[in-house]
């Protein structure tokens, strides 16, 4: 059948429509919190582009209300086209949180936003009942079971099935439901 992707929470085909959580309340409150260079990385080795209004929509439904969209992304000035993505969120009604890069040396650039990314997580808590986190990176493993230790309940979207796989096996054994972004490319996809 067109348009079916594996369901994350029982592990079976629906339709994109069918798509809702297991065992969920009505007003079940939802945070997204997107790692902006490793999503972009997991996309970029899938070869596609993320649409995040389609992305957002595919996690928040009628069952479902949206606490926020986070999006976590270090930036340089002189870089336009990050800017301009960035500005495109904000008018979106993502919760852009940036910072700008440290350039170390002239062909060295760090920029990581994961304590920025952690810290909205556990300070919000409170505010959502289920967290999306959209990053394979192994650094928000013990993240993860600080909020389980909360009763939520934690999506990680990653792929393992690009060369090499983004994603660490340590999360993904602590997620409450791991979702391989490769399954999920047909509804996040920019058309």
């Amino acid at each position: 059948m067109k348009d079916q992707c594996i369901c994350p929470y029982c592990g079976k085909k629906h339709s994109y429509q069918e798509f809702r959580p297991r065992n969920q309340k009505k007003n079940n409150r939802v945070a997204l919190f997107i790692d902006g260079g490793n999503l972009y990385h997991a996309a970029k080795s899938l070869g596609f582009k993320v649409d995040f209004l389609r992305l957002k929509n595919y996690f928040v439904s009628k069952e479902r209300t949206l606490f926020k969209a986070y999006y976590y992304s270090a930036y340089d000035p002189s870089e336009g086209f990050i800017m301009k993505i960035l500005d495109w969120l904000r008018h979106n009604e993502f919760t852009v949180v940036t910072k700008e890069v440290k350039k170390i040396t002239h062909s060295y650039i760090k920029g990581n936003m994961d304590v920025e990314l952690v810290m909205d997580m556990l300070l919000n808590m409170d505010s959502y009942d289920v967290a999306v986190l959209f990053s394979g990176d192994g650094d928000f493993t013990r993240c993860v079971s600080e909020l389980q230790k909360h009763n939520k309940h934690i999506h990680v979207v990653s792929t393992e099935k690009s060369d090499p796989p983004l994603l660490a096996h340590e999360l993904k054994a602590q997620a409450n439901t791991f979702i391989e972004l490769a399954e999920i490319i047909p509804y996040i996809n920019q058309r």
